[in-house]
């Protein structure tokens, strides 16, 4: 099973391209969040964890497609919130497939 640090590596490479300006900052929130619990035993125990906390640090349930995430964090003055569909379709399956990487899922070199 990884350690806190193996989890928090899965963070280090951030995004080339962000949706919101909000979305570094509660990539950041949502890896101290993760790194707090215990480290999962499984890649889809990690899966769970890491929704279940993106969904404490935007507000909203990633799943519900009405929803409209919190203006939650201040960038250069004013509010922001995430952008969900980066969230959905880019940030949250790339740390997956990291995870996934991580646990001896999937191999981390393509042939």
């Amino acid at each position: 099973m990884p350690e806190t640090a193996d989890i928090a590596r899965l963070f280090d490479k951030r995004p080339r391209q962000w949706g919101s300006p909000a979305d570094p900052i509660a990539w950041n929130a949502v890896r101290d969040r993760v790194c707090a619990a215990a480290p999962p035993a499984t890649a889809t125990e990690f899966a769970v964890l890491l929704r279940d906390e993106f969904a404490l640090v935007a507000g909203v349930e990633l799943d519900d497609p009405d929803a409209i995430p919190e203006l939650s964090f201040v960038v250069e003055g004013a509010s922001a919130a995430v952008h969900l569909p980066t969230w959905r379709t880019i940030l949250l399956p790339l740390l997956t497939t990291r995870a996934r990487q991580l646990y001896g899922e999937i191999p981390t070199e393509r042939p």
